[in-house]
């Protein structure tokens, strides 16, 4: 790369770290509350305030709970059953107070950074909490507080269930029979596979229970840390809707606090981490209002630093015009897994953090061809060394035709310099014959560019798949690398990176004033990529050595084809 090209890959890898710290310097921010504060917010939440939740896994030991409740009525005389629901993808727990899912983990992932022998990651749980402590999901809210039917108790039909690959779908059935007649029913079906399951409410004479003109159904219970980076993790908690077909993100508070009701059409509400979603689909009937609570409160990590934690909880609302209510849902709570998402429909995809809009088509894109290389590799280290040898392929002709370029600017030098001298004191003249004496060699100056320019929206999408991708989270490589969406922590790779660039600036760099750029830029390049994912930095790497070996094949040509003509 010459001068032009580092500069402007500088400024553009500039804007993409300085990004968050503009928006943080110039748009809006809720008011940063003090510890004594964030207490105060989180013991004494006002009523709609619901988001109460024992952590699980890696951070429980650091976490006391955040938020307490009163409740309506007194714990049930009858006993908490607990039914288990267990299929190839996850393991479930429902309770018989109020038909509640309880616990949900998930069998193929597990905590990064946790205890020893990894515990799975929970979404919601853990099962051994107390309905009072973490009552569960799906819950049915009425004018912005829960209803005391989530504290009765549900007779069970049904008990335990276990599925395997080729099993029918099961269900499992609450019902809770009031003494006037009334009854409300929920039904849980279940595939063998998949994240996702069926949820069917049907409540006979709403008004006997107190849903007059609405009902909320909810998922407010917040997301969990899952990651090593907790930071990172937190940075992505957020609440989500499908209003008329629009997707919107929620993850601003003011004072602490989140409280919105927005009334029109809604397909979905989800809450999100990082790698996880919990999503509840309305399937038959959309809703009329979205409901969206949050509250923040301080979470320690393994390493006492303390960071913000902002829970968000959902709702979806639907009015109630007759004598009975009845509908049915999907609900998905499982990874962030954008192949999954996508063939759900309803804009489901674009939960899946792949960047800037603008290169959100080729983040999809270079993600689909991670997914099919690995399918024979294995090994997304393995996948990201042949997926940067193929885009030197597919860049050869524009690589090719720049590299040649700065090989005649290298021996157009002395030209130059004899112009520089004879027309140092008449700047047009000399760039009038500098000009002419590119033309006539058929030079570009700036040809060596437009490559680097083409590269970049590869290269931040790809920052993008590797940072958000459930796919790359905790996809190891060889030996030290363990963690392809996180930085080398032994920084081998930035190195190993700066070298290889030391070369490439060595071979390609032909003006004598700007020597100085082989040592300068491989140092700041290296310092710079030290806290990139090291899947982005092996990257790199492998581009700038096929650089070095297409750049001595163009030299050894050039240089056969100089003494033929000779």
């Amino acid at each position: 790369m010459d001068k032009r090209s580092l500069i402007g890959f500088l400024l553009i890898l500039i804007i993409l770290v300085l990004w968050p710290y503009w928006n943080k310097l110039f748009l809006p921010q809720q008011e940063e509350t003090s510890p004594q504060q964030q207490e105060e917010t989180t013991v004494r939440p006002e009523k709609h305030d619901t988001l109460y939740q024992e952590p699980v896994g890696a951070y429980q030991k650091h976490i006391k709970p955040q938020v307490e409740i009163s409740h309506p009525v007194g714990k049930p005389d009858i006993p908490e059953k607990l039914i288990n629901v267990e299929t190839e993808d996850f393991i479930a727990v429902f309770s018989s107070y109020g038909g509640l899912l309880k616990s949900i983990q998930l069998k193929k992932y597990f905590i990064e950074n946790g205890p020893a022998g990894d515990s799975l990651v929970h979404l919601i749980g853990p099962p051994q909490s107390s309905p009072w402590q973490a009552m569960g999901a799906l819950t049915l809210s009425v004018e912005d507080s829960l209803h005391y039917i989530n504290y009765l108790p549900f007779t069970v039909d049904g008990g335990d269930i276990y599925l395997t690959d080729g099993d029918e779908p099961k269900s499992l059935s609450f019902i809770y029979d009031n003494p006037d007649g009334a009854s409300i029913i929920k039904e849980y079906t279940f595939m063998p596979t998949g994240y996702d399951f069926k949820f069917s409410l049907t409540i006979n004479d709403p008004p006997a229970f107190g849903f007059v003109d609405k009902l909320t159904i909810g998922w407010l219970m917040p997301s969990i840390p899952t990651e090593k980076n907790l930071k990172d993790d937190l940075d992505k908690f957020a609440a989500f809707s499908n209003m008329a077909g629009e997707v919107e993100e929620f993850k601003k508070l003011e004072k602490g606090k989140l409280h919105r009701s927005l009334t029109g059409n809604n397909l979905w509400v989800a809450v999100r981490s990082k790698y996880f979603t919990n999503i509840i689909i309305s399937d038959d009937k959309q809703g009329d209002e979205i409901l969206i609570v949050g509250n923040e409160s301080s979470i320690t990590d393994i390493n006492s630093k303390q960071h913000k934690w902002k829970k968000f909880g959902v709702g979806m609302t639907f009015k109630l015009d007759d004598n009975s209510y009845s509908n049915n849902f999907t609900i998905y709570t499982g990874p962030l897994d954008y192949q999954i998402l996508q063939k759900m429909g309803h804009n489901l995809g674009k939960l899946v953090d792949m960047g800037w809009s603008v290169f959100r088509p080729f983040a999809i894109a270079i993600l689909w061809i991670f997914i099919q290389f690995h399918k024979f590799l294995l090994n997304y280290g393995l996948v990201i060394i042949i997926f940067s040898i193929l885009m030197k392929v597919v860049f050869w002709p524009l690589t090719r035709k720049s590299a040649t370029s700065m090989h005649k600017m290298k021996e157009l030098q002395p030209k130059i310099q004899e112009i520089k001298a004879k027309y140092k004191d008449d700047p047009q003249r000399l760039n009038t014959e500098t000009m002419r004496l590119y033309k006539e060699y058929g030079v570009n100056p700036f040809g060596s560019c437009l490559p680097l320019f083409i590269q970049m929206p590869i290269f931040i999408s790809m920052w993008a798949v590797l940072r958000n991708s459930i796919e790359l989270r905790a996809a190891e490589f060889v030996f030290w690398i363990t963690d392809l969406s996180q930085k080398d922590q032994y920084y081998v790779l930035p190195i190993v990176m700066g070298i290889s660039m030391f070369f490439q600036q060595k071979m390609t760099i032909t003006d004598p004033k700007q020597k100085m750029m082989i040592y300068l830029m491989p140092v700041f390049f290296t310092i710079f990529f030290a806290g990139l994912p090291s899947g982005l930095i092996l990257y790199w790497t492998v581009f700038n050595v096929a650089g070095i070996f297409e750049q001595l094949r163009i030299k050894r040509k050039m240089e056969a084809e100089k003494k033929a003509n000779a």
